[in-house]
């Protein structure tokens, strides 16, 4: 029988979990939210139905994948800080309205879990569905499916269909919080020689010379982006590359913007980096009338 509800596919798969967010974040912020655990014999992870944002993953030899603020706050609709956020349907600012949600609507919306299974290699796959009808925060219909493969590797695939009788533009970018034990000790390798816009410094566009390393600051979008992405910390190499995911985005607030972001804090930059795939800026997809596009980000580490 088909699974049409969150408890009868949770109950039917024993590599799940429903839990909450005051048992697996007892220290944080919030009203709380219901999370799902997976666990199977290649990872443990956390799925947060709001926003479809993945929070946690740890391979079963190796270590947590991703980081969550310290001042993450759990609750309805929130912007949740850490993990995998989906920003969609546009990346940054609004194009023409800045007064609308900053990355879009979909990362404060309560997805539904589709479905839910092993596949022939023990990987933990999970489907998740979001439609929009159009408002005044996004005025076009649209369906946004996730997947999500867990297992060896990290993979996310985002499937967004038009629904509307209008093209729509939309940007979209996999934001990535990777835990890394001092960003300061982190490089970023594979931009060598790559244009990129820099948003500490207005947009303003240079070429990348040699790894990313990070000293302050550090906000860039790189496109048209085809190879994969290294990341290097002290303890592990990373790996994130993108199939239709033109986009590269790399940032870190450093220790001044930190302080004065709530949901980070004053010296919790150091814990993360975010290494992100997606399209955005002259990378953004023109969707045309029951269009349906795919982007992939996937996450392989040693």
């Amino acid at each position: 029988m088909i699974a049409t509800s969150l408890d009868e596919i949770v109950a039917r798969c024993d590599f799940l979990e429903l839990t909450d967010s005051a048992t697996l974040y007892p220290n944080h912020s919030g009203s709380g939210l219901a999370l799902l655990r997976v666990n199977t014999p290649k990872c443990r992870a956390t799925l947060a139905l709001n926003g479809a944002q993945l929070m946690s993953f740890t391979p079963n030899d190796g270590a947590e994948l991703l980081w969550v603020s310290p001042q993450c706050n759990f609750s309805p609709n929130a912007s949740l800080r850490g993990g995998i956020p989906l920003c969609l349907p546009w990346f940054g600012p609004h194009p023409s309205d800045h007064s609308r949600p900053k990355h879009g609507i979909a990362r404060t919306q309560t997805w539904e879990l589709s479905t839910a299974y092993l596949d022939e290699q023990g990987s933990a796959v999970l489907q998740l569905c979001l439609n929009h009808t159009a408002d005044a925060l996004f005025e076009y219909d649209f369906s946004a499916q996730l997947s999500l493969t867990l297992g060896d590797t990290l993979a996310l695939e985002l499937a967004l269909t038009n629904q509307s009788s209008r093209a729509f533009n939309a940007s979209w970018v996999m934001h990535t919080y990777f835990a890394v034990s001092d960003i300061t000790q982190v490089r970023i390798e594979g931009l060598d020689g790559c244009e990129y816009s820099d948003k500490v410094k207005a947009g303003e566009r240079f070429i990348q010379s040699g790894p990313i390393r990070f000293t302050g600051e550090l906000d860039r979008v790189y496109e048209n982006i085809q190879q994969p992405v290294t990341l290097n910390d002290a303890s592990r190499r990373l790996q994130v590359t993108g199939d239709k995911s033109p986009s590269v985005v790399v940032w870190n607030t450093g220790p001044e913007l930190a302080a004065n972001i709530g949901d980070i804090g004053a010296g919790n930059h150091v814990g993360y980096v975010c290494v992100e795939r997606g399209a955005c800026l002259n990378d953004s997809w023109t969707m045309a009338p029951g269009e349906t596009r795919l982007g992939q980000m996937s996450i392989d580490f040693d």
